[in-house]
């Protein structure tokens, strides 16, 4: 057993916490080392997409298909595919712009479809007659037709409107859209709280206990310091020449 093998779990953890450092110094100041850290993250995804495009779509559904299953009409795929590449030519952009205005005329209907197949639904069955309804759901449909009036005033009398109930529909339609826009950034926000409480939880469970066994080890206390060290000199002197840029 080699090396790298016996101590592959500890190298993943300190893997993930140092990565987890250069992401979060970027509350510190803009440094190189976060830079250092997006641009690996970016390729690593990017190497990672095109590997998941060609073992999950590509090879089991074109190349397989068409050299064992001898499907061999899915040769002229790749005469589709090469016309991406015409966007490089100046003087044959235009191959690459039938290709696509292909894809998006189908993302717009699958689009198309998915609202209608999802959300349609939903828009019919929440309006709803109130007869044969208990009070609150008579009074949870009027609170829906108060939102959704109101909210539609806002936009459809944004010009100048001297009638007091419009005004007021306006007014509320502008409070609710106000409430449902922060409804959303609080969601936003609690997402980003949720990763941060996973990357910390990761932190404490997962890589503390691993930089115990590493401080106790003559070799890897050294390691610390002089790492610990570098990444303070560097995230120092980022912010001495962001401080020097602003004067």
């Amino acid at each position: 057993m080699t090396w790298i093998q016996a101590h592959g779990e500890m190298i993943v953890i300190w893997i993930g916490a140092i990565s987890t450092f250069a992401v979060y110094s970027i509350l510190f100041c803009e440094n190189k080392f976060y830079r250092f850290f997006e641009h690996l993250f970016l390729g690593s995804s990017a190497g990672l997409s095109v590997y998941i495009v060609w073992s999950q779509v590509l090879k089991p559904m074109w190349w397989d298909a068409m050299t064992r299953e001898g499907q061999w009409y899915l040769a002229f795929a790749m005469v589709l595919g090469s016309m991406f590449y015409f966007t490089y030519s100046r003087k044959h952009v235009w191959i690459s712009r039938i290709i696509f205005g292909l894809f998006m005329g189908f993302a717009a209907g699958g689009l198309f479809r998915e609202f209608a197949e999802i959300y349609m639904p939903q828009i019919v069955n929440s309006i709803r007659p109130v007869k044969s309804l208990t009070f609150w759901n008579i009074v949870n449909v009027l609170v829906f037709y108060l939102f959704l009036f109101s909210s539609m005033a806002y936009f459809f009398f944004s010009f100048e409107n001297k009638s007091p109930v419009i005004q007021k529909a306006v007014t509320c339609g502008r409070w609710f859209l106000m409430i449902g826009f922060g409804a959303i950034f609080g969601a936003t926000v609690m997402g980003r709280m949720t990763l941060f409480i996973g990357r910390f939880n990761f932190l404490v469970n997962d890589f503390a206990p691993v930089l115990v066994r590493t401080w106790n080890n003559t070799l890897g206390k050294m390691i610390l310091i002089v790492l610990c060290m570098g990444i303070i000199l560097l995230l120092l002197k980022n912010l001495k020449q962001k401080a020097e840029s602003r004067t």
